[in-house]
């Protein structure tokens, strides 16, 4: 259960900042905090920018941030939030980093949040084990593949006993707008959300992407089934011929539905959603680019260079 505060009481956060960790994902939780001691006239809420090492570190955007300390330095958290940035979070998963984690939850009880890939730095702890968390859903299968003993969903918030995870971006507002209202009340959350012009309440558990129906700006059930059978069949890609019985139409109206909605043809977008799928994967893993050209459903990693060098106009290699 995260910890409540006494009426008046002035909590402190610690934001622990990891390379290339999001900045707008970072200034998406502080500005809610600053927002609830001006609506309560009180210092509510205090916080203090935490690194490995102190001092400057570099956010995704390439901006410096000042921190204010070493975790050295820190002796011990009330609250805890890890962030951290989608890229590669096992280059910034360092032993000092890990066991810095591991005694604030363990020895001191701290209450530990997670923003973007933080509860990776979590689960690698150790402190999430029989635990459910959410991550960004670019890297929730690799992330639940490396930790299987951690229940990952893909919801905007999730809150497992002394532990509560949110996937990034605007979601970390979502976040400091729940500990707002459980540790006072919702009519603070609400002042809060009105002066930061948040006038949609998002419920913990909804998607983190748009439907399909949004994302295709289309409500035609052939395509929008179609994408859907494409976005499931990854590694083993489906003949368009397949598509088109599952779906119950010819060859020529699946044609005319992709040329007319998305002004591809039905295979051009399927081999786009698999190179995407690939980028991602070089991005965010250490998997070798043969394995990652199987994972994609490519037949033979010449294929799978030509495809990717024509779409994103650079080498697999030089994706990393």
């Amino acid at each position: 259960m995260i910890s409540n505060c006494t009426k008046d009481d002035t909590r402190k956060i610690h934001f622990l900042l990891t390379p290339d960790f999001s900045l707008f994902g970072l200034t998406s939780m502080l500005g809610p905090l600053r927002h609830a001691n001006a609506a309560s006239g009180l210092p509510l809420y205090e916080w203090e920018l935490v690194s490995e090492f102190g001092g400057l570190i570099r956010s995704s955007d390439g901006i410096d941030i000042m921190t204010n300390v070493s975790i050295k330095e820190v002796e011990q958290c009330e609250t805890l939030i890890l962030c951290s940035g989608c890229h590669d979070p096992q280059t910034v998963s360092s032993p000092a980093v890990l066991g810095f984690i591991r005694q604030q939850s363990y020895f001191f009880g701290a209450d530990i949040g997670c923003q973007d890939m933080g509860a990776y730095l979590a689960a690698a702890a150790g402190i999430l084990d029989g635990h459910r968390a959410t991550v960004h859903w670019e890297n929730h299968e690799s992330t639940q593949e490396l930790f299987p003993n951690v229940e990952f969903v893909q919801e905007l918030l999730v809150i497992d006993r002394k532990v509560f995870s949110c996937p990034g971006g605007l979601s970390g507002l979502d976040m400091m707008l729940y500990l707002i209202r459980i540790q006072h009340d919702q009519q603070l959350a609400t002042l809060v959300a009105d002066a930061l012009i948040y006038t949609h309440k998002r419920g913990n558990t909804e998607p983190q992407r748009r439907s399909l129906q949004i994302r295709l700006d289309s409500r035609n059930k052939h395509l929008v089934e179609a994408v859907q059978l494409m976005e499931l069949n990854i590694e083993e890609p489906l003949y368009i011929s397949e598509l088109t019985t599952h779906l119950g139409i010819s060859g020529r109206e699946l044609e005319r539905l992709f040329k007319h909605n998305l002004q591809q043809t039905p295979k051009s977008f399927y081999r786009q959603i698999r190179l995407e799928k690939a980028r991602n994967m070089l991005q965010q893993t250490t998997e070798s680019v043969t394995a990652i050209s199987v994972a994609c459903g490519f037949v033979s990693l010449s294929h799978f260079t030509r495809c990717y060098q024509k779409q994103f106009s650079k080498s697999p290699s030089q994706e990393r």
